[in-house]
């Protein structure tokens, strides 16, 4: 079947034999042995910068715990206090964006930024947005200097 797939063939190895496709098939998904744990944890570090969040960003999660709003065209899809941690590890922005906090997303996949690699200037940080499916400093784009900046703005970015 698969000889006549592909036109070129770059870099073709030898096929697994049958003992070892059928204990790799039955194997792939064991659970995590003692050492495999080991050396995840070991390259493990705390992805959330050091730094404080600004105080508007509390201020606001008084006002709503979470939630979703809107400004002119500028959907706002706001992390509250359960979700928090968990959407920024479940889209690495440790990997991806260290020193970036994500805070909230769009409902088009843009996500919405506290860039804290600098220390916050009287307690705001810039306002940074990155697509979910290119994280990354080189592609993302600076939108306000602080949060209750960024909210005032009326045009959908993205």
């Amino acid at each position: 079947m698969w000889n006549d797939v592909f036109e070129k063939e770059w870099e073709k190895r030898p096929g697994a034999k049958r003992e070892e496709l059928h204990a790799f098939l039955q194997t792939w998904n064991d659970a995590l042995s003692v050492q495999e744990l080991q050396e995840i944890r070991a390259r493990q570090k705390n992805p959330f910068p050091k730094r404080p969040l600004p105080d508007s960003h509390a201020h606001l999660l008084t006002y709503s715990n979470g939630g979703e709003f809107q400004h002119g065209e500028r959907i706002f899809q706001f992390f509250g206090t359960p979700d928090f941690r968990e959407m920024n590890l479940a889209y690495e922005f440790a990997e991806y964006m260290p020193g970036s906090v994500s805070f909230a997303m769009d409902g088009s996949g843009n996500h919405y930024i506290f860039d804290m690699r600098e220390p916050s200037r009287n307690g705001k940080y810039p306002i940074l947005v990155a697509h979910s499916g290119n994280l990354g400093y080189e592609d993302c784009v600076h939108v306000a200097n602080s949060l209750p900046e960024f909210c005032r703005g009326t045009d959908e970015i993205g």
